[in-house]
């Protein structure tokens, strides 16, 4: 495993820290999840998995992690998680100060490195931790509407619409896992640690790169990178059965992809190639080009009358872009992604098996090991702290005094 022998303390809740630290242990870190009082608030939130009272999403975002649990005196778990994150490569962290200070963490707030030198601290926080709202709380909701991402969803003139997937806490994960990783190979060369800061609104205008690029001075305002907020929410194409995604021309060199032509003549549609409102490429009336929401209807006269099958294949046959939209239930179901296993079957610790949703890249020489066990609330606290350097009168005396939890 890649990173064996690197030890990761989760000490977050909900997606963006605990999916980062996920991604970690896929590569073969040791990760382990720290969680108060009633535990992470994804353990209570439905649906629960079949036959069981594990929430789904409390096991997507922390299978094959080991937990700990902190009891209802926090102070007295201090010098047990003060040796666990002394031992540890790195701690990922969305707790407030004061959350810290209650568990004896407040060092890892502000320079960790004096009390923890090779220790790599990961803060994800909603807004950042400097600046007027370093200190409120913010949703990924939140996130999506001050980073902008509302502004292209709904119909114009109406209440803006969240994006169903929760692109900030994803996207935050993806860069926590990057700056962890950096980091880590930073001490290997300098032989310091040091904390990273990240924000779920920071990252979403992160990755709009390419639109702000095109908003900042645009010549003309027009094209998917500055008009989205004024068109329409793009359902496809409607065809006789399933709608699908379709581009012929591209954006590729002047003259776009050749076969628009041929394209139009086999499906029937002879008629488009003389309009003078097409190109004759396609490279501006499909996909994303300038003019495809207003032709699209001219495209669906013909596509109504064909099976979806039968227009994505010709469109692929001439250089095109084409793809029918998929239903939830048939994400996995397809050739393509049986062929990267995207999905995986593994033992779930009892007697049956899970299902889980592979790490997304491939390695030519590296295998990696997708475990399909959620840890329950303080189920490897024993086991944890006794491994890393608690003696069992410590361990004894932190449960006595309310600092921890053993659930055997």
């Amino acid at each position: 495993m890649m990173l064996s022998g690197i030890t990761i303390v989760d000490f977050s809740q909900g997606e963006a820290g605990a999916l980062s630290a996920l991604r970690l242990g896929d590569l073969g870190a040791n990760v382990i999840k720290v969680e108060t009082g009633e535990g992470d608030w994804t353990r209570q939130c439905p649906p629960f998995m079949p036959g069981s009272e594990i929430s789904a999403v409390f096991f997507g975002l922390n299978r094959g992690k080991r937990g700990i649990a902190v009891g209802p005196n926090p102070g007295a778990a201090a010098p047990v998680l003060q040796k666990l994150v002394q031992r540890a490569d790195a701690l990922i962290t969305d707790r407030t100060v004061q959350e810290l200070a209650e568990v004896g963490l407040a060092a890892v707030e502000d320079d960790p490195c004096i009390l923890y030198p090779r220790l790599v601290v990961a803060n994800i926080s909603g807004l950042g931790e400097k600046g007027p709202m370093a200190s409120k709380p913010a949703s990924e909701l939140q996130a999506q509407a001050m980073a902008g991402y509302t502004r292209s969803l709904g119909v114009l003139g109406e209440p803006a619409r969240r994006l169903g997937a929760d692109v900030a806490s994803v996207a935050t994960a993806a860069f926590t896992t990057q700056a962890i990783l950096a980091a880590l190979y930073w001490r290997n060369r300098s032989g310091q640690g040091q904390k990273i800061s990240l924000s779920l609104w920071n990252s979403l205008l992160s990755m709009k790169t390419i639109h702000l690029a095109a908003q900042s001075n645009p010549d003309r305002f027009e094209g998917p990178r500055c008009a989205t907020a004024n068109g329409p929410v793009l359902r496809g194409y409607k065809t006789a059965d399933t709608p699908i995604s379709f581009a012929m021309g591209g954006v590729v060199g002047k003259q776009g992809r050749p076969g628009w032509v041929p394209f139009c003549q086999e499906l029937g549609m002879d008629a488009l190639i003389g309009d003078p409102r097409f190109d004759g490429t396609g490279r501006h009336d499909t996909g994303l080009g300038a003019n495809a929401i207003a032709l699209k209807g001219e495209y669906e006269k013909y596509f109504v009358n064909i099976p979806s099958k039968v227009i994505v294949e010709k469109v692929r046959k001439y250089g095109g872009i084409a793809s029918e939209f998929v239903k939830h239930d048939e994400l996995f179901e397809s050739e393509q992604a049986k062929a990267l296993e995207l999905e995986r079957r593994v033992p779930d610790g009892r007697g049956g098996e899970a299902r889980i949703y592979a790490f997304p890249a491939h390695f030519s020489r590296s295998v990696l090991e997708h475990k399909g066990v959620a840890p329950g609330l303080g189920e490897h606290t024993r086991e944890v702290v006794l491994e890393f350097g608690i003696t069992e009168a410590e361990l004894d005396q932190a449960v006595r005094n309310g600092g921890l939890v053993v659930s055997e």
